[in-house]
């Protein structure tokens, strides 16, 4: 029963509990409002500080404006001053204008006086030259005439100034008077504008300050609010401690009282379950000896499996280190062959370099040779035609005879001629080099009819000949080429020595390439060195021809069919 009524007091307690964590909650919340709205207020303090700060800023330009105005008052007074002086100095130029007048009129009684004594005195004198005579009596009774002529011109100049200044002054005084009238006018629009525009801004003045002071009162209004709130939940939060601590403290009283209950309770339940726990591990124990003896007798059939596959692991292992051993004598046995083919490739391109440079040598001075078979053909032709114009015009080309040999044979005035050399005349003396070593599109000839000419029979022989050549070339360069691959998949034993092999085979093949490459130019060219031009004829083989003709591999299949060809161009001319 206590500990029932001591649940539903704790559960009450909590949940006044949780009753003042909803209350601090919302007062938070309140609080947390009442920051928001303080900032809020205190941003549109700030505006109205930036307004307030405005207006003022305005006011001081106003301000600025009128001592502006008043230094204008000042300008006023300095025009006042100087129309006093305009007025002073008019005084002076009416009295200078009566001086004026006085003496004019006594410079006019004293001529009339000293007329009148010159009149009585010499009666018949001349009335042309009355002013000299006045001039000279004036001289002698006035003395002091000049003197009073010098002061009235001054007197004059100096009137004349005075007016020009006073004329100067009156516009100048007509000028300010028109500005300063303008001025006012414009000072009138803007007072009246800044009055408007100060009234307006006193106005909101008086009513930002009405404003910000009810702002304040009510800024005030709400921190002491918010301060009443802090105090308010301060107080209510510290009577939940004291209440929380002192259920905490009787809740700690019956959850000691429990314990101690629980505790004498598991001792019993301990005992009893302890008895119960030994019966069952017994039984356990003797189903666990039956399993161990079991996994044991199948543990020792996997020992000997293990130690089966163990000893075929090892048979294995010899085995492969014997595969390796000998793979790696492969490996070495095709390094030493690599090495053997590097160094049969690097005598290769030595060859290759010395037949191509005597080959080039050889081109170079073969510039000037032809083919002994052609020339003797070309003879035994020339005589068994009865001395034929068209076979010696030939001769003349192919030989490029000079044109002192041509005027000792009789064809320096001859024509380039027509039948056999037609299709000939725009190349060069040595008619069948010019002709075969030009450009790539004339590598395909025509087939020879009659019509065409010992030139063109000539050239369509050799192009036919060369490449029944190259045709044989490539296929047994091919049949070289399957046997070495086949011997190499033979010979190959390991992935290793494969690729070793392999690489050998490319390179044989590149070098065979290179080598049949090689070949057909030396083949080709039926050329002997410089010297055998001077050896007797010993074989049908031995030519000197230009390097820019096709070159024949010479053979006896060969010999026969350039005898055959002669004998069907010999019958066609």
């Amino acid at each position: 029963m206590e500990l029932g009524r001591e649940r539903e007091s704790s559960a009450n307690i909590h949940s006044k509990f949780t009753e003042e964590q909803k209350l601090n909650e919302s007062f938070q919340k309140e609080l947390l409002a009442l920051k928001t709205q303080k900032n809020r207020d205190m941003t549109e303090m700030k505006q109205l500080q930036n307004q307030l700060n405005d207006k003022l800023s305005e006011i001081r330009r106003l301000q600025s404006e009128l001592t502006r105005r008043d230094n204008e008052e000042e300008t006023n007074e300095i025009i006042e001053r100087l129309k006093g002086v305009i007025a002073t100095l008019e005084q002076e130029n009416t009295n200078l204008k009566i001086e004026k007048a006085e003496l004019q009129a006594v410079v006019e009684r004293s001529p009339k006086s000293l007329r009148a004594d010159g009149d009585a005195d010499n009666p018949d004198s001349s009335d042309s030259r009355p002013t000299k005579l006045n001039e000279a009596h004036s001289s002698v009774q006035f003395p002091q005439k000049e003197e009073m002529e010098l002061s009235m011109q001054k007197l004059e100049k100096d009137l004349k100034e005075a007016c020009r200044a006073r004329d100067k002054v009156l516009q100048e005084l007509t000028r300010l008077k028109q500005h300063l009238l303008d001025k006012e006018l414009e000072e009138s629009d803007k007072m009246d504008e800044d009055s408007k525009i100060i009234e307006e801004l006193r106005a909101s003045c008086d009513y930002q300050s009405s404003k910000i002071l009810s702002l304040e009162k009510a800024l005030q209004q709400a921190i002491t609010d918010q301060e009443e709130v802090k105090k308010n939940n301060n107080d209510e939060l510290q009577k939940s401690k004291e209440m929380v601590n002192d259920l905490k403290e009787k809740l700690s009283s019956c959850m000691r009282t429990i314990d101690a209950k629980n505790v004498e309770l598991m001792n019993l339940q301990g005992a009893l379950g302890q008895y119960y726990a030994e019966s069952e591990a017994k039984d356990r124990l003797e189903g666990d000896l039956a399993l161990v003896r079991e996994e044991l007798a199948r543990l020792s059939e996997l020992l000997k499996d293990a130690n089966q596959r163990i000893d075929i692991a090892k048979h294995e292992k010899d085995e492969t280190l014997e595969k390796l051993s000998q793979t790696e004598m492969l490996l070495l046995e095709g390094k030493s062959r690599v090495h053997k083919l590097e160094e049969d490739n690097m005598k290769l391109r030595r060859a290759l370099e010395q037949s191509m440079t005597r080959l080039n040598r050889m081109s170079v001075d073969s510039d000037f040779f032809v083919d002994r078979r052609i020339v003797i053909k070309l003879l035994v032709t020339y005589f068994h035609r009865n001395h034929s114009k068209e076979v010696l015009d030939l001769m003349v080309r192919m030989l490029g005879f000079s044109e002192d040999d041509k005027q000792r044979i009789g064809m320096a005035q001859q024509g380039a001629g027509k039948g056999v050399v037609r299709g000939v005349l725009g190349f060069p003396g040595r008619l069948v080099g010019g002709i075969l070593g030009g450009s790539s599109s004339e590598a395909s000839a025509p087939v020879p009819t009659d019509n065409q000419s010992f030139a063109d029979l000539w050239v369509d022989f050799l192009l036919k000949e060369t490449e029944e050549r190259e045709r044989r070339e490539l296929m047994e360069a091919a049949a070289n080429s399957k046997g070495d691959s086949a011997e190499e998949k033979n010979s190959s034993l390991a992935g290793r020595a494969g690729s070793v092999l392999d690489y050998r085979t490319k390179n044989s093949a590149s070098s065979s390439s290179r080598n049949s490459s090689v070949n057909r130019p030396s083949s080709l060219s039926p050329l002997p060195p410089r010297g055998n031009l001077l050896q007797p004829e010993n074989s049908d083989t031995e030519f000197s021809t230009v390097p820019l003709t096709t070159p024949v591999y010479q053979s006896p299949g060969n010999s026969s069919r350039i005898s055959g060809f002669f004998q069907h161009t010999e019958n066609g001319i």
